[in-house]
């Protein structure tokens, strides 16, 4: 029985942030950004100057940097600099006094802890749906037995092993840098594309509410639930590697006759089609296409897709050859762990894997190709979702019937027009006399969440979310009639939401600010975004008044990030699986289980007899790191903190340390920030004067917020 409290709490929706107030953590992220972005204002200002213009060939790549370059000093950069870092201490020191006020009622507070507490008792698993978007409360035993259930399936998984996963990882390890020197890659990508010690990917389940009946919501009986398997690859074995591949095949869609990348993409072609008076009109659906796809003939149609349009292609350097063989690499990398027991997947694709999206549509394009020769009115496909028209009812019953012959494993269900409307994606095709009609379509199974009112996002945000649904379902519709039903029904979804007046997201009056002098010769998406934690709409406009105040507003965007919303709060995918598996661990015993498998930290040793300190960072798995510490001193290195303490302090004799987490951040610049705050503040013995970012003077002024000081943290 969930508690009144917690089911208010979850009513908000998986996407509610909670406010929070300019606590020192805060405080901390907000300096490690601003050391950045001197860093970065250096440099840029320094291009600007010298009439560089940096061209890369990669989009931004989405892993940490495994090196910090720290630029020299720039007159103007600093001075302007100086003035903005300035000015947000005095905004934050201001705003810190000011009362904090929760968009949390007590009771959600409370609700909060009490399913964390259902959760860490054993008792419920928090997930969210597979596609109605709200939150889903299972007792853990009957999860467990969905779970066991479903792994029970021989043709699709077998029994693994660490040795196997750890197998696997390095010779993808090998492979990839083999080839990486090979294509003449930089150094520098190939170290940041390779994973030194992944985490094994593991298998989750979303519950399909949408098909449940009412009695099965209340079952105990695992064959009830209809389940869509994740198995989640990220910082696994090959999630870096599989990103560059994707950035080549993705490329491959636009060269498959029956894809759809969007519901306006399907709206063109179902204008452009020559419709006849007597035609009808289907949809089909590929059942649990990622699990069924034969890996081989998809990799075979990559193969003859890259073949025929390389040349119109960005291969990133890649040859074709270096593309297939670590593209096979990666699909071989197929095993994942559940509640401590180790599986491979023996068919299909990892719905969780980056490339299972392009290679499946690559796939069906060999599937749906004697479909396509008969030439129907209208043949289009988004994912597993085909929408089709056909002269005659025989003609759409032999394409229904030939794409269930070209696979063992593919099978399709149908779905026909009821009252003559038909839902595909988010519209509803009525299709009558040679003529249709479309209006905006949500699943009745949908609880139609989207960002609440009352969320801690920036208003902009919650604007555009609104403003886009109205404009959605407005846009889909063929006529008004469509488009006043279309447009209550968006109304009622934003009230639901806690929009309770909805009348400015329906028209918009667009006002074009005119530009500074600062702001005309830069784009905004050439600007250096400056990540800070999201408390206020008021702080945040404060912030970006002192970008404008010192000249920064032309080189600067700031980006206001939210607070964790509830599902990052709540939802645990590796809940029954621990990521440390070393036996009296020393980073673990004094934190949480698996914090030595944390990447991106700013880590303490300290002495157990003595009780002096060594801090430092790392941007690899915590362990790594402590592992090579732990090595000094075991060999009595001089070079290495703890090997000189050892030598030095206890006359060789041999001590314990503890491993405390102090900050986890993933960018370096942050990151070292905070090392250099916490080195300031602890003044710890063992460090050497030199190994550590210099506090500018700009930044020494945050000291007092940030509370580092052992007896405040």
């Amino acid at each position: 029985m969930i508690p009144e409290a917690a089911k208010s709490l979850l009513e908000l929706g998986p996407s509610f942030s909670p406010t929070q107030p300019i606590t020192a953590s805060v405080s901390r992220r907000i300096v490690g950004c601003l050391q950045g972005l001197q860093n970065r204002l250096r440099y840029r200002l320094k291009q600007d100057n010298a009439g560089n213009v940096e061209v890369s060939n990669f989009p931004k790549i989405p892993f940490p940097q495994r090196y910090l370059k720290q630029h020299s000093p720039n007159f103007e950069a600093d001075a302007k600099f100086r003035i903005f870092a300035t000015d947000v201490h005095n905004v934050l020191c201001r705003y810190k006094n000011k009362k904090f006020t929760s968009n949390l009622t007590p009771a959600q507070k409370e609700g909060i802890r009490e399913v964390r507490n259902l959760v860490t008792s054993g008792r419920v698993r928090v997930c969210v749906s597979d596609k109605g978007g709200e939150f889903v409360i299972l007792p853990q035993e009957l999860d467990k037995a969905i779970t066991d259930l479903h792994l029970q399936d021989e043709t699709l998984y077998r029994p693994s092993s660490e040795e196997e996963f750890t197998k696997q990882y390095r010779k993808l390890n090998r492979t990839w840098v083999h080839i990486a020197k090979d294509a003449h890659l930089k150094p520098s990508l190939i170290a940041r594309l390779k994973l030194e010690l992944p985490i094994c990917p593991v298998l989750y389940l979303l519950i399909k509410t949408h098909k449940l009946s009412t009695d099965d919501l209340t079952s105990n009986d695992p064959s009830k639930f209809k389940v869509r398997p994740i198995i989640s690859c990220v910082d696994g074995p090959t999630d870096r590697v599989s990103w560059l591949l994707n950035l080549v095949l993705i490329q491959l869609l636009r060269y498959v006759p029956a894809h759809l990348s969007n519901t306006k993409m399907f709206l063109d072609h179902l204008g452009s089609a020559k419709l006849s008076e007597d035609c009808v009109m289907e949809s089909f659906d590929v059942t649990s296409l990622y699990t069924n796809v034969s890996n081989d003939s998809a990799i075979q149609a990559a193969h003859e897709f890259l073949m025929e349009h390389h040349n119109t292609m960005n291969l990133y350097g890649l040859s074709i050859a270096h593309i297939m063989t670590l593209l096979k690499e990666c699909l071989s990398c197929n095993i994942f762990r559940w509640s401590g027991r180790y599986y491979a997947q023996i068919r299909g694709l990892a719905m969780g894997q980056r490339l299972a999206p392009v290679l499946a549509g690559v796939f069906m394009a060999k599937i749906e190709q004697p479909v396509l020769i008969r030439e129907p009115i209208l043949y289009r496909r988004y994912v597993d979702d085909c929408f089709v028209i056909c002269s005659t009812q025989e003609e759409m019953d032999k394409c229904f019937e030939l794409l269930n012959q070209q696979s063992e494993y593919i099978k399709l269900t149908r779905e026909k027009p009821r009252e003559n409307w038909l839902p595909f994606l988010n519209v509803e095709i009525h299709l009558h006399g040679g003529t249709y009609r479309t209006k905006w379509f949500r699943k009745p199974s949908s609880r139609n969440i989207i960002v609440h009112y009352k969320s801690s996002h920036p208003a902009h945000t919650k604007t555009a979310v609104v403003r886009n649904m109205f404009h959605t379902a407005k846009s889909v519709c063929s006529g008004t009639e469509e488009k006043q039903e279309s447009v209550r029904l968006a109304r009622s979804i934003a009230e639901s939401n806690g929009y309770v007046s909805t009348a400015p997201y329906v028209k918009r009056k667009r006002h074009v600010a005119t530009p500074t002098n600062n702001q005309r010769d830069t784009n905004p998406q050439e600007k250096i975004p400056l990540c800070i934690p999201f408390i206020s709409d008021e702080l945040s406009r404060s912030i970006r008044l002192c970008l404008k105040k010192s000249g920064l507003d032309g080189f600067v965007n700031l980006v206001d990030i939210p607070s964790d919303n509830l599902k990052r709060r709540l939802v645990r995918n590796r809940l029954y699986d621990r990521l440390c598996l070393t036996s009296n661990c020393i980073i673990c015993v004094s934190g949480r289980a698996g914090d030595c498998m944390i990447s991106g930290t700013v880590y303490q040793i300290s002495c157990k007899v003595c009780g002096e300190n060594y801090i430092g960072e790392t941007g690899r798995p915590l362990c790594l790191r402590i592992r090579e510490h732990l090595e000094g001193k075991r060999s009595l290195r001089k070079s290495t903190p703890l090997g000189a303490h050892r030598v030095n302090n206890h006359s060789n004799n041999d001590f314990e340390v503890q491993v405390t987490i102090l900050a986890q951040e993933t960018d370096i610049a942050t990151r070292k920030t905070m090392e250099a705050f916490w080195i300031r503040s602890r003044c710890p013995q063992m460090n050497r004067k030199d190994e550590c970012l210099a506090i500018t003077n700009e930044l020494a002024s945050y000291l007092d917020l940030c509370q580092l000081d052992p007896q405040r943290d």
